[in-house]
């Protein structure tokens, strides 16, 4: 159900997902985002894989630095010799990609990578609030286009109780609307 919903009680109820919910939650914001400008379901299917990943991964060390090849200023600033996890072909797949996404596209992938990282080898405290602001920077873009929200509230079942905020793994591409 996509509605415009009140931000700061989104906001609010944020503080009780784990941060695998939130990342799921702008996950699927993201696929919104890819939707309304358009672009090709199938073109963006393994960057999408790559991202859904972090909800069922062990240990987030793996995530981070092979996600981490797969954003847009890496690929389009870094030779093909740069990369550890990148095969040459998947180099120039997303190249040609990024090189046609708009600013927006590549931005909210910087905020899923920070939201997934900002606070990699600490402890959550204050039900971390880091990570929410930057969810909401994300719901900024779409709204700065006009883009219904989805509603928050199926995502309180991935819980900021369990793993220490971490969140209990599931497989996120249950969530997806274009996997």
């Amino acid at each position: 159900m996509c509605i415009h919903i009140d931000e700061e009680n989104n906001m609010e109820t944020m503080k009780i997902i784990s941060i695998r919910g939130r990342m799921a939650y702008v996950i699927c914001l993201f696929e919104r985002l890819l939707l309304y400008f358009k672009y090709d379901k199938k073109e963006w299917t393994e960057v999408l894989k790559k991202l859904w990943t972090y909800t069922d991964v062990e240990y987030f060390d793996e995530w981070i630095y092979e996600v981490a090849e797969y954003l847009p200023d890496c690929i389009l600033e870094d030779s093909q010799d740069a990369f550890e996890f990148i095969t040459a072909e998947e180099y120039e797949y997303l190249y040609k990609l990024y090189s046609k996404s708009c600013p927006e596209v590549c931005a909210f992938m910087d905020l899923i990578y920070e939201i997934g990282t900002i606070n990699a080898y600490t402890i959550l405290m204050d039900n971390d609030i880091k990570t929410i602001k930057k969810v909401e920077e994300a719901t900024n873009i779409l709204k700065s286009h006009d883009i219904k929200i989805m509603a928050i509230d199926s995502f309180k079942k991935y819980s900021f109780d369990q793993c220490n905020g971490w969140g209990e793994r599931f497989d996120g591409r249950s969530l997806s609307i274009i996997l």
